[in-house]
């Protein structure tokens, strides 16, 4: 019955609105009720408000306590919020009989865990996956090694999880070996670990410490120097706990949920690889739920919000993080959530006062970044050149070499930005950006030009379904005269990046040129709606009043 309860609401509110609620029974007034609030929840949840939807489908829940589709529903925007008081009511009303029950089985495995209380292995569910078994065995795990003999039991077994995430079972087993007290064992595991990219940092991190408690600092200190010096941009936990360890400080220790939460994380970044997303996001908050003070875990689930379009609950999670290895880091993405979002007042601010308060290159870039963007380039232009100065490897100095570049084009001065592009190139023979924007210029300036398609065709190479990209191959083969050519090429960008007014233009002239005359005044009627800068606006309402032999052929 409660299968076609939505369905009868949806009809029963229909009818309410044409005859007046003052005829609704005080029954029929409640289900009224319940399906108001469920649509009001699903409403928030498509405008990502996350935490009224769940308020929302949990006031729906209470006058329908037995809808077991509001429970399933309440418990995905709580536990999406991070609402966990919510989602654990909201679980345990909806175990049984729900539609997609692996997750709501796993998340109260954690609360479980969370809780110190001990469970044997499920019986083997045929609906859970691969992925979520593999879940559902690190969490029976560290819930028998609370203890250094359940450790040693358990590090004793045979590691069952499947092919895919056999990877990530390498790190759940190194730190099992490490609860265990089978020091060798666990080190071994952890270098092991440290070959996958996805666990590197977390594997230093781990391996590291333990060395430093062992009494072996100085090599962990050259792990962490290593890691540290190979990373362009180097991983914040790694890099505090170099600093810690060259501190003498101690090294961290670790309880049986502090390993179960990292070796949970390690696998949810075989989901931020391939499918990130909502999914991604509710199995971060699942190892929050177990560890709340996992600082990797936290940040790295910022991010995934504010992919998903949670910027407020992305930007809390982001100054949530002061004091942690992630501080500095978690600043420069706050205030770049908030320059992307309109507010970039309050940006300018953060950014300014994180640069002359912090050290960290990123905070410089950042600066220079929101100046570049801001038409401030005489500002940008010394924080670029301070970073390029700095003695770091020839693939860490293209950024700020290339960006250095733009503005001094912004500023008028070609060839300044010219000596920067080919720089940048140097630094970075095979940097998709680069190659195409120094390409696409010797295109637009007609020098180079043969030389600049190749640049802008190895980008496209690389970055095959960058819109920006296949719209400089197109333009080039355009510059010299190869229209049916460059139409391939300007559609595909056209598809890639609908919204660009560039790109439209560029398409309109190449059909003009092709004699394709109602599809050049469609795509430079298009481009016109689509806000392009001043000098390209002019330029395409001449082609729209008098043909593609009205205006300049390019705009340099």
């Amino acid at each position: 019955m409660r299968a076609t309860t939505l369905t009868c609401l949806s009809l029963l509110l229909a009818a309410s609105c044409a005859a007046g609620s003052n005829f609704l029974s005080p029954e029929e007034a409640e289900e009224s009720s319940v399906y108001g609030a469920f649509l009001a929840a699903r409403y928030a949840g498509a405008s990502r408000d996350m935490d009224r939807s769940a308020a929302l489908y949990a006031e729906a829940l209470e006058l329908q306590p037995d809808f077991e589709l509001l429970s399933q529903r309440s418990f995905f925007a709580a536990l999406l919020a991070g609402d966990f008081e919510l989602a654990d009511q909201a679980a345990l009303t909806s175990a049984e009989g729900a539609e997609d029950p692996q997750l709501v089985r796993l998340y109260l495995d954690a609360v479980a865990l969370e809780r110190g209380d001990r469970y044997e292995d499920s019986p083997d569910d045929p609906q859970l996956g691969a992925f979520a078994r593999a879940v559902q065995t690190v969490m029976t795990d560290w819930s028998r090694a609370q203890t250094r003999s359940g450790a040693r039991e358990v590090a004793a077994e045979t590691l069952d999880v499947s092919a895919q995430v056999a990877d990530y079972g390498i790190l759940h087993k190194a730190m099992l070996f490490e609860a265990a007290g089978q020091w060798d064992r666990a080190l071994d595991g952890y270098t092991s670990a440290a070959l996958n990219g996805d666990m590197i940092e977390l594997a230093t991190v781990l391996q590291g410490a333990l060395l430093e408690r062992r009494g072996r600092r100085n090599e962990a200190i050259a792990l962490y120097r290593q890691r540290v010096d190979e990373d362009p941009y180097p991983d914040p936990e790694v890099l505090y706990a170099l600093q810690r360890a060259e501190a003498g400080r101690r090294a961290p220790r670790f309880d049986a949920n502090e390993y179960a939460a990292r070796a949970l994380y390690a696998l949810t970044r075989a989901l931020t690889r391939n499918s990130p997303g909502d999914y991604t996001a509710l199995f971060q908050r699942l190892v929050e739920r177990v560890d709340p003070e996992f600082a990797r875990n936290r940040y790295s689930l910022a991010q995934t919000l504010e992919s998903i379009d949670m910027d407020g609950e992305a930007l809390a999670i982001y100054e949530s993080l002061d004091g942690t290895a992630f501080e500095t880091r978690a600043e420069v993405d706050a205030a770049w959530l908030l320059f992307t979002t309109g507010r970039r007042e309050e940006a300018l601010l953060r950014a300014e006062q994180l640069q002359s308060d912090s050290m960290d290159e990123t905070a410089r870039l950042l600066l220079a970044d929101i100046y570049r963007l801001t038409d401030q380039c005489d500002r940008a232009l010394p924080l670029y050149a301070s970073v390029s100065e700095t003695d770091r490897s020839a693939r860490q100095r293209w950024q700020p070499a290339f960006f250095e570049g733009i503005c001094y084009q912004q500023l008028g001065d070609w060839d300044s930005a010219e000596a920067r592009y080919i720089q940048a190139l140097e630094y970075a023979p095979d940097e998709p950006r680069v190659l195409n924007h120094l390409g696409y210029n010797w295109i637009v300036f007609g020098e180079h030009v043969e030389e600049g398609l190749d640049m802008v065709r190895r980008a496209a190479e690389l970055a095959p379904d960058n819109g920006a990209i296949l719209d400089s191959v197109g333009w080039g083969l355009y510059k010299l005269g190869r229209y049916e050519e460059a139409v391939g090429y300007l559609e595909r960008a056209a598809v890639a990046s609908p919204g660009n007014a560039t790109i439209n233009w560029h398409l309109g002239d190449a059909y003009a040129r092709q004699g394709r005359a109602l599809e050049a005044r469609f795509s430079w009627e298009h481009a016109l709606e689509l806000d392009p800068q001043p000098r390209e606006r002019t330029l395409i309402e001449a082609r729209l009043e008098g043909g593609i032999e009205t205006g300049p052929d390019d705009i340099e």
